[in-house]
């Protein structure tokens, strides 16, 4: 193994557990980043993954899911699931789900079906920490992907590229690992992979069972046969490494520890959140260089101002926001995803990320004052603690500390 995946053996403290908070999850309150440091960072990661026993805000959220996508309003979906990253217990699932949503980027505007959006997201709630190629073969199937891709006019004789091009491309082994002639005879293997009635469907009339061949393997291959084939090249591991290592650590990893973690990703039969485990204690995710390294998100901007502050957050008010901000949820710029890191900020961006925290922190009511809230939300937040005379400032603003807090650079970062 890596020397960088080995184990973190170095201080662990309040602040190296509150980087745990920021980057695996969506930030938390002081008291229960407090708990944390009396955990290793083994047993952490271990609880991350894990999840509590019982997730009750979840099973709150749970019992209104079928009252609000039978209203077949996007925006309260939306809603729905913002909450879910701002109240839920298991924090890393809420984390991973939004990581899929990027990678396997799929959008209402052309899907043109919440319920679809909906359930698609679902997948990567349920099966998000378990095994890639179970998901890679549920979102295969998924109806929004399906018609996102246009697989719904893939048959024989005349198959389309779209889909077989980025499970390729986007989804599993990365440019350059694949020839235009594995998208063709893909494409083929994916016809009458279509939708019945709300449903995947497999139309065997209109499916090519003609032999092809595909990165050097032949045969008579199916759907299933292309994911199995690509999951097996060391490409895929290595490609999957580059995506999580991004989100979760840096936004340029080094190629050898790219490589690295892929291998250790495919040892691990593909198992997501053995692999973060693995990730979340290492040496390379509490490098000091990595921490304050990546620009939050829109989604991640708020929903961690919402946490740390322990405040309450109010979704439906919050979609227009994050939609100025440039990240809406269900809505993709593209097949490619969101770019992330420094994309999230521009001229535009950044007045709206201002005005986002101006109205968020009016909605909190710190439970401390003074240079005790300075800490007891600063460091959470930022990842630092504010220097004496920048304390003072901070201290000074009162009631409009949350704000102050919220309008620092550092505020930005995770």
């Amino acid at each position: 193994m890596h020397d960088a995946l080995q184990p973190y053996d170095g201080t662990w403290d309040f602040d190296a557990a509150a980087h745990l908070w920021r980057r695996a999850a969506f930030g938390a309150p002081a008291s229960r980043i407090e708990q944390t440091t009396k955990l290793t960072p083994q047993g952490a990661a271990k609880a991350l993954v894990r999840g509590p026993e019982r997730d009750a805000p979840a099973e709150g959220l749970e019992s209104v899911y079928a009252q609000i996508t039978g209203t077949g309003n996007v925006d309260a979906i939306r809603a729905w699931l913002l909450q879910r990253m701002v109240r839920c217990d298991h924090q890393l699932r809420e984390k991973v789900a939004l990581f899929w949503h990027g990678h396997f980027a799929t959008s209402v505007l052309k899907v043109n079906d919440p319920l679809w959006m909906a359930r698609q997201y679902r997948l990567f709630l349920d099966f998000g920490l378990g095994s890639f190629a179970n998901l890679l073969d549920k979102v295969t199937r998924d109806p929004a992907m399906i018609r996102w891709l246009d697989n719904e006019t893939n048959s024989k004789g005349h198959p389309n590229e779209n889909y077989a091009r980025e499970l390729f491309e986007l989804f599993t082994l990365g440019v350059g690992n694949y020839t235009e002639r594995d998208i063709k005879e893909s494409a083929r293997a994916f016809t009458g992979w279509h939708i019945l009635e709300d449903r995947f469907h497999f139309s065997e009339r209109l499916h090519d069972d003609g032999e092809k061949e595909i990165l050097g393997a032949r045969g008579a291959w199916n759907g299933d046969d292309v994911c199995r084939i690509a999951l097996s090249r060391k490409a895929c591991g290595r490609f999957l490494a580059g995506k999580l290592l991004a989100f979760f650590v840096t936004p340029d990893p080094p190629a050898e520890v790219v490589d690295a973690f892929g291998e250790e990703i495919q040892a691990r039969e593909y198992r997501i959140g053995e692999s973060l485990e693995l990730l979340f204690a290492s040496k390379l995710f509490y490098d000091t260089r990595h921490r304050g390294a990546i620009v939050k998100s829109p989604i991640e901007f708020v929903a961690m101002s919402v946490r740390v502050f322990d405040g309450r957050l109010d979704a439906t008010a919050a979609a227009p926001d994050l939609r100025a901000m440039g990240q809406e949820l269900l809505a993709p710029p593209n097949v490619k995803g969101w770019p992330g890191h420094l994309s999230w900020i521009n001229t535009a961006t950044w007045l709206a990320r201002v005005d986002a925290g101006r109205r968020l922190g009016e909605t909190f009511k710190p439970r401390e004052s003074g240079d005790a809230a300075v800490l007891a939300y600063g460091r959470p937040l930022c990842g630092r603690a504010p220097g004496a005379d920048e304390r003072r400032r901070l201290a000074a603003a009162n009631e409009d500390l949350p704000h102050a807090l919220l309008a620092l650079p550092e505020a930005h970062l995770s």
